[in-house]
């Protein structure tokens, strides 16, 4: 089965896809080059074309010709109405932001004739969306593991600047020890992100949906279960974790998501 992957949501369009070749079925992602991930997924598993437009992407997808058996939107509605007409079995992917803010939306996608399911990426969407599946977000755990380095005796938070003074009036309560890093001002890109989570005491995931006011999400996001790969505590939503949860294992991951698409064909 070969898939492609249409928009990628932080990187994770590129880690299913990397992981789903890796199992035998080749898949790609392609985005528009003004919405790439910014951590540069894409460029370290090398599996991402990008477009300059989205008219360019289309006809890139329109001219495929038949050479995917799937296709999977991540939070672009758009393009997944403009190109139903091709008729390729399709799955929608709904990461956050965009269900969180549109709920409707969830009805809109399934009244689309070549959307055969729809995934959301964490528990609490589901009250948005009571018949998606949960699809359990993969962690490359090649290279998210602990290292044999030296850790420094302080605590990490990385987030938007507008959410620093947020996160370090959360953070006080907890411990006066923690950098609040503004992850726009100081990009770190995907692949040196291992030893970045491996040379800290701990890990404080805060996320915050950019709603008016912000709120805190009820997840763990993907920056904190990589440093549970990484063996890095991580304090998230009041609780403390220390063990990584093999369910995000990104091969356990992918060979359920494969089944799931392969039973839908």
């Amino acid at each position: 089965m070969k898939v492609l992957h249409i928009g990628d949501h932080a990187g994770s369009a590129a880690i299913t896809a990397n992981m789903c070749s890796k199992l035998g079925h080749p898949s790609v992602v392609t985005v528009v080059k003004d919405t790439r991930d910014g951590w540069d997924h894409g460029d370290y598993y090398q599996n991402v074309a990008q477009c300059n437009t989205e008219d360019t992407l289309v006809k890139v997808v329109e001219n495929l010709d038949g050479d995917y058996d799937h296709i999977v939107y991540h939070d672009y509605f758009k393009l997944a109405v403009e190109l139903d007409y091709l008729n390729i079995p399709s799955s929608y992917m709904f990461h956050g932001s965009q269900l969180r803010g549109n709920p409707t939306l969830f009805r809109k996608v399934n009244e689309l004739e070549n959307i055969v399911n729809t995934f959301v990426t964490t528990e609490d969407l589901l009250k948005y969306a009571l018949t998606a599946r949960l699809f359990v977000r993969p962690v490359d755990i090649d290279l998210f593991h602990p290292m044999n380095v030296e850790r420094e005796d302080m605590g990490l938070c990385i987030t938007h600047e507008r959410f620093i003074d947020d996160c370090r009036s959360i953070i006080d309560y907890e411990d006066d020890d923690v950098t609040v890093v503004d992850r726009d001002a100081n990009n770190t890109h995907y692949e040196d992100m291992p030893e970045l989570l491996n040379a800290v005491r701990s890990y404080y995931d805060i996320k915050f949906q950019s709603t008016h006011p912000p709120y805190m999400v009820p997840e763990m996001s993907t920056t904190g279960l990589q440093a549970l790969a990484c063996g890095t505590p991580v304090w998230s939503n009041s609780q403390w974790f220390n063990s990584f949860p093999m369910q995000h294992s990104d091969e356990i991951v992918c060979a359920n998501f494969l089944n799931m698409l392969m039973g839908d064909v």
